[in-house]
């Protein structure tokens, strides 16, 4: 078994790797995935065993506690994974990721700019009823099982038009101070709405997607700046929202419960969560095989239609939760939910097919014109925060679709015009490959 300072070594050296990547091909996404995994299992590994936190304790009743060897062995398969997974990312894409010119075509501008203000505008109060109606429905039957997940995920939408917002205003659709004011307002509701202990992964992951946007087209050393000091409000806040569900008597005990769960790594556990989930696969419940991703297939299809739809992710599987009495979950990162595919196996084969689909979707942003290329990537590099926290494969599929459809659904509706006609060449890092039409 290969020691801790070892595999801490490995992802301090993939971290590096992904600045001098960033730094010569102007893609954020190693960078995003290196910084995430480094904070969420090696940095978590050492704060617990150095004292500064204890491993999470939950359904002592089924499994067995989190032990130093368990989380050292699963630490491992962590490395194993995130080393596939950028290698792979790494040597499929080829293309330097930059933009010569932000600035939109005014034509597409002009279109662009009142059917996203409408869009938005319209999509405010709709969303207001679906959280009013929502909640009603969770205090009438206290299970968010009796409600529609639709009704649950529609007020993500407007996370998606913040990306359009934001994208427009980067690319010079909002040249007025009326229309600016109006962006402002949408974003200010969209960080209103992520902010919370339970929606802390899509608000980092929000604040991920809009930073990218707004350090596009700038100095390599101005978007370092502007995506560490994202990076750092945004962890700020993460641990802020995830205190905020810390009863009364712990508060009293820290002078700053946010800051104390920050050093502890206490909301980034899922080093714990994959412990635990290595102990159900395969001696509980036989490995997946896949099941779990073509679930993403099935997961639309109302419970209504379906009633006896099979649940998502193993607690459920195995009865741990009560839902009368609420639910608690730790995740288990995304090469947890790969190893429930098919352990170890499955780790390997699935990191290497999302390493080069990421790089696939990645490589194809620069044929496209500046404002569906900032709006993609925001997609993708958002997107990937809450799939690196893994769990419900398909619950995380699902929550992104809801989360941005208004960004793919555009997209897909001006394709002809969003598109380059001539195709960048093959990159040599040194130099800019990117063409304008």
């Amino acid at each position: 078994m290969i020691g801790f300072p070892q595999l801490a070594a490995a992802q301090v050296f993939l971290l590096i790797l992904s600045v001098i990547w960033f730094l010569r091909r102007d893609d954020e996404l190693p960078l995003l995935v290196s910084g995430v995994l480094l904070y969420c299992s090696s940095y978590r590994f050492w704060a617990v065993t150095s004292g500064l936190d204890d491993w999470v304790k939950i359904w002592q009743f089924a499994l067995s506690p989190v032990t130093e060897d368990k989380a050292l062995q699963v630490l491992g398969y962590i490395v194993l994974g995130q080393t596939l997974l950028i290698g792979t990312y790494m040597y499929r894409q080829k293309h330097v990721l930059h933009m010569s010119n932000s600035i939109e075509n005014p034509d597409l501008l002009r279109w662009l700019r009142p059917r996203i203000v409408i869009i938005s505008l319209v999509s405010l109060p709709l969303v207001m009823l679906a959280r009013i109606i929502a909640e009603a429905e969770l205090v009438k039957n206290r299970s968010a099982l009796e409600i529609s997940s639709y009704l649950l995920l529609f007020p993500f939408a407007l996370i998606g038009i913040s990306i359009l917002n934001i994208a427009l205003w980067k690319a010079g659709g909002y040249r007025l101070l009326g229309y600016k004011v109006i962006g402002a307002l949408i974003l200010l509701y969209v960080a209103y709405l992520t902010f919370g202990p339970n929606m802390r992964f899509q608000f980092l992951g929000w604040m991920a997607g809009a930073a990218i946007i707004i350090a596009m087209n700038n100095t390599r050393k101005n978007r370092l700046i502007i995506l560490g000091s994202a990076a750092v409000l945004g962890i700020a806040a993460f641990a802020l929202a995830g205190s905020m569900r810390v009863n009364a008597s712990r508060v009293n005990e820290a002078s700053n419960p946010a800051l104390e769960r920050f050093v502890t790594a206490n909301d980034a556990n899922m080093l714990d969560g994959f412990v635990l989930l290595e102990q159900v696969y395969p001696d509980r419940l036989d490995y997946t095989w896949g099941m779990d991703h073509l679930e993403i297939l099935l997961r639309p299809i109302p419970r209504s239609l379906w009633p006896n739809k099979p649940v998502g992710g193993y607690a459920n599987r195995l009865g741990f939760n009560d839902y009368d009495e609420g639910s608690t979950g730790i995740s288990p990162s995304l090469f947890g939910s790969f190893y429930a595919e098919g352990g170890i196996v499955g780790i390997v084969v699935l990191s290497i097919i999302y390493g080069a689909g990421l790089a696939k979707i990645m490589s194809y942003t620069i044929r496209l014109q500046p404002f569906a290329c900032l709006i993609l990537r925001a997609v993708v590099c958002a997107s990937l925060v809450p799939m690196l926290r893994g769990g419900d494969i398909a619950g995380s599929y699902a929550w992104i679709g809801m989360a941005y459809w208004p960004c793919i659904l555009l997209l897909w509706w001006k394709r002809k015009s969003l598109r380059i006609i001539s195709t960048p060449a093959v990159v040599r890092p040194s130099r800019l490959q990117y063409r304008t039409p």
